[in-house]
């Protein structure tokens, strides 16, 4: 009966082992460059919505 709730074995992601194995400098670099871009999405959506009403 316990063997149905035994997990299955999963195979890393790219983004696991980045997240585990990748040292502090590398991962600060990667998360400023995530951050950066998404503030410049969410700008670019800001800007379009301004632009729509006042149309």
């Amino acid at each position: 009966m316990l063997g149905i709730f035994k997990k299955k074995a999963t195979e890393s992601s790219n983004l696991s082992n980045f997240v585990h194995n990748a040292k502090s400098r590398e991962k600060k670099r990667v998360y400023a460059r995530v951050i950066d871009g998404a503030i410049a999405e969410q700008n670019a959506v800001v800007e379009r919505q301004k632009k729509a009403a006042n149309s």
